[in-house]
C-alpha cells in the first residue's frame, strides 16, 4: 500500500527539525520490516507572517509502501513521535494519505497547490478531514500544521514538488566538473533536466555548485541545471533561487 506522510511542526523540542522526525518516521517502517520508504522532501509553502513562520513556510513528507496489516500501528507510532518532538504551540499537524482509498486524490492536490500560492485558512483544510484514505491528525496547540501537512501530502503525491535535505556531493574541489553519467552512478539522483525541463544526456557536463540541491520532478530524485553558455561544461547546478519553485 502506498502512503504519503506530512508533518508541519513549527517548532521542536532540542532544536530539532521536522525534516528530522520525518527521517525517523521512514526509518521505522524499514527497520520494523514493516515495507520500504523514500527519502523525505521539504515543501515551501505561501509565504506569510500569519502562518507563524519566522523565514520560510515548509511542511515535510515521504512516500513509503507499507503492508496494510502495520498501517494502524505506523499511525500510532507517527502521532506519538511528532506529538512528542514538538513543543506546546509548535501546532503541529500530521497527515497520512493513502490515494488508492481516496475517492478524488486530484482534490487534495488542488488544495495543495492553493497553500503553496495562497494564504489559506483552517477552514478549508477541515473540509477534506473526513475524506476517504485521509487521516487528519491535530497534535499540538492549535493544530493549525494540518494546513501546511495536507499541502505537502498533496504536493508529494504529484511527483513534481520539493527538495531533499542536505547538499549533493560528487567531487572534491571547487567548481567539480561531473558528467551527468558519473552524477548518476555516485548519487542517488536518477536524472538530470534543465529548467525547461528538458532531460540532459548522461555525456554532458555539469559544474557542481556550492549548495547543490536535489527536487522530485517526475517522481525521481532530480538534478537541475541551467546554461553556462561556453563550450564546457555545458551545465551549472541551478542555485536555490531558482529552486523556489519545488
Amino acid at each position: 500500500m502506498k502512503i504519503y506522510v506530512a508533518i508541519d511542526d513549527s517548532r521542536q523540542l532540542d532544536g530539532g527539525k521536522a525534516g528530522e522526525t520525518a527521517s525517523l518516521l521512514g526509518k521505522y517502517i524499514e527497520k520494523r520490516g514493516w515495507g520500504k520508504s523514500a527519502i523525505p522532501s521539504r515543501h515551501r509553502l505561501y509565504p506569510n507572517p500569519a502562518t507563524g513562520c519566522k523565514k520560510h513556510n515548509t511542511a515535510r513528507s515521504l512516500a513509503a509502501d507499507i503492508d496494510e496489516q502495520h498501517l494502524a500501528d505506523f499511525i500510532d507510532y507517527a502521532c506519538t513521535l511528532v506529538k512528542s518532538t514538538g513543543t506546546p504551540d509548535s501546532n503541529a499537524g500530521l497527515v497520512i494519505a493513502i490515494p488508492e482509498l481516496m475517492d478524488n486524490p486530484g482534490e487534495l492536490v488542488q488544495y495543495a497547490y492553493q497553500v503553496k500560492e495562497e494564504m489559506i485558512g483552517k477552514e478549508e483544510a477541515l473540509k477534506l478531514v473526513d475524506r476517504p484514505g485521509l487521516y487528519v491528525f491535530e497534535l499540538n496547540g492549535s493544530g493549525n500544521g494540518i494546513i501546511g501537512a495536507l499541502a505537502a501530502a498533496g504536493l508529494r503525491m504529484t511527483g513534481n514538488d520539493g527538495q531533499f535535505r542536505g547538499k549533493l556531493q560528487v567531487g572534491s574541489g571547487e567548481d567539480y566538473i561531473a558528467s551527468v553519467k558519473e552524477i548518476i552512478a555516485k548519487t542517488y539522483v536518477e536524472q538530470v533536466k534543465n529548467m525547461d525541463f528538458e532531460q540532459i544526456s548522461e555525456c554532458e557536463h555539469v559544474r557542481m555548485g556550492e549548495k547543490v540541491k536535489v527536487v522530485l520532478l517526475d517522481n525521481k530524485y532530480t538534478l537541475m541545471v541551467f546554461p553556462t553558455n561556453i563550450e564546457h561544461p555545458k551545465w551549472q547546478t541551478s542555485t536555490s533561487h531558482m529552486l523556489r519553485v519545488f
